[in-house]
């Protein structure tokens, strides 16, 4: 889950700042804002997690992420991802990152 998403779109509407980089820049130079809509936010990714029965997966070692890294070309973030699924056993992700193509023990689903 792409909590990152849901804070800067909770951000955007309770500050008004539509650019994306314009609100980087206000959350960097607020973090008593981020303290403000957290409350909100975690009660709303909470709602999903339980309403969907999402199971919250522990990331995969470092290790299989560098592996990832150097085999496919993804950046640390990206890899780690691509390791838990792997580690797991998950064989499909949704996704709007075109760099999961690449992987080829999953298949992607577009958003």
């Amino acid at each position: 889950m792409k909590y990152k998403i849901i804070y800067t779109e909770k951000a955007k509407i309770v500050s008004g700042i539509k650019k994306h980089y314009d609100l980087l820049k206000y959350l960097r130079d607020n973090p008593d804002f981020i303290k403000h809509i957290s409350k909100e936010v975690i009660s709303d990714i909470s709602t999903i997690v339980e309403e969907y029965d999402i199971k919250v997966l522990s990331p995969a070692s470092h290790v299989l992420m560098f592996k990832i890294v150097k085999e496919y070309g993804l950046l640390p973030n990206d890899a780690l991802i691509a390791a838990t699924c792997k580690y797991y056993g998950i064989k499909r992700i949704a996704t709007f990152d075109e760099d999961f193509k690449r992987i080829d023990f999953l298949e992607v689903i577009n958003l």
